[in-house]
């Protein structure tokens, strides 16, 4: 057994039974019927006893339309955490440091930890983000790596454009720019990766674009990079469906511009509302998400899976006595904004 995961916990997902989902910042949307129906027709022209185009360059053509740069500059990956993976076992070894700010996603550790390279997560506790600590950290420590997520899960956190330049330019490390939650808000920095040969853009399809079922996500970065990526990737790496299914809605992403005004505008109104609650504190977010908190965060979860909702509890020090409310659909943050209104009386 690999001695780096003898101490390490799995990644926790909730399985009770639910029947509003607002844990795992998913789209509350699937693809109108419209568009699913077109899709399926495409899959006549699959040939299933094939394997998929290595190269996925189908996909990555359309993906460089939609954040106009060259498909050479982008690769797909089955989800976000195998690019991770990926990027961490292409520039990292054993003992080498990665950098990050706290809280922040658990996946970043996990994968660290199982390279055998150390981790170090500068903690925030106003959950607001200094680039100067993390600067001057990341200079003391030798950091190889430095994760910035931004909009942040979980607290939805943005760190400016000029600030992430900063890091890069007073830094001598890999900056991994994590922007899953980008187009609900925040700068992003894709337009940079010409300008800084140590910048790694990660991106998903499966928050704004709701495809969270066939798990893909993308990176950008210059040319050279990508090319080293692409010596560790495993060949096949995403399937045909997945493919096709993710360059038909990037084609169609007039449908997705709409949804994503729709959980901006629900995220909105959902904050004003909790914000009204007496005992909750919430926390201003540029994701699809919420954070909130209050002393009683054990026993809101508890009634609200009693009410079967599902939102995600956290235990860490950082973020004691806060939950995760993932923005739903209209009618389910109303049902949610009155349960917790009666359990907060």
């Amino acid at each position: 057994m690999n001695k780096n995961i003898l101490n390490l916990k799995k990644y926790e997902t909730d399985n009770y039974r639910y029947k509003y989902k607002l844990n795992a910042n998913e789209s509350p949307f699937n693809i109108d019927n419209e568009l699913l129906e077109k899709i399926a027709l495409g899959f006549k022209c699959i040939n299933f006893n094939r394997y998929p185009d290595p190269d996925a360059l189908m996909l990555r053509k359309e993906l460089s339309n939609y954040i106009k740069t060259d498909f050479e500059n982008i690769m797909v990956g089955n989800g976000s955490d195998e690019l991770i993976s990926i990027i961490i076992n292409s520039f990292l070894s054993e003992n080498d440091l990665v950098l990050t700010h706290g809280p922040t996603f658990s996946m970043y550790q996990i994968l660290t930890k199982v390279k055998g390279s150390k981790f170090l997560e500068i903690p925030f506790e106003n959950l607001d983000i200094d680039v100067d600590k993390i600067i001057e950290s990341a200079n003391e420590n030798k950091a190889k790596m430095i994760i910035l997520c931004s909009p942040n899960n979980p607290t939805g956190t943005v760190i400016s454009k000029s600030d992430i330049l900063k890091v890069l330019k007073n830094t001598n490390a890999y900056v991994l720019v994590d922007e899953a939650y980008i187009e609900f808000g925040g700068e992003s920095v894709v337009d940079e990766i010409y300008n800084y040969d140590k910048l790694i853009v990660l991106r998903t399809l499966s928050k704004a674009f709701g495809l969270a079922g066939i798990r893909l996500g993308y990176l950008v970065s210059n040319k050279d990079i990508v090319d080293i990526l692409l010596r560790v990737k495993a060949p096949y790496n995403v399937n045909r469906i997945s493919q096709y299914v993710a360059a038909e809605l990037i084609k169609n992403r007039e449908e997705i511009t709409n949804k994503i005004n729709i959980i901006i505008n629900e995220r909105e109104k959902l904050f004003k509302e909790l914000k009204d609650i007496d005992g909750l504190y919430v926390y201003p977010s540029k994701g699809n998400f919420l954070l909130i908190k209050t002393n009683k965060s054990k026993y809101v979860f508890e009634k609200l899976l009693e009410n079967k909702i599902l939102v995600r509890n956290f235990n860490s020090s950082l973020l004691k006595d806060c939950l995760r409310i993932t923005v739903g659909s209209s009618k389910e943050n109303k049902i949610l904004i009155n349960v917790l209104r009666d359990v907060m009386k």
